[in-house]
């Protein structure tokens, strides 16, 4: 095998080691990882990018970044209530 061979499998072989991981925690730590975005940052944490890592959980980097987003704004991002005075 060349060394780019070798390389794509390694890639391979990694990015299903990190997906077997994240699995493994979901069932073990259920609060570690409840959600799609706590999966992403989880494998972004093990050294996959975002882009691939998203697509590991079955979806979109963007779709994570606005996720993520929202939750750090604490919530869907409209106006608080004024409480009754």
């Amino acid at each position: 095998m060349t060394d780019s061979a070798d390389n794509q499998w390694f890639e391979v072989i990694g990015k299903a080691l990190a997906f077997l991981c994240v699995q493994q925690v979901a069932q073990t730590d259920p609060k570690r990882v409840h959600d799609v975005p706590s999966k992403v940052k989880f494998l972004e944490d093990m050294g996959l990018n975002t882009h691939d890592a998203a697509r590991l959980m079955g979806t979109t980097a963007n779709s994570v970044k606005t996720n993520l987003r929202q939750r750090e704004k604490g919530g869907t991002g409209g106006k608080k209530k004024k409480a009754k005075r």
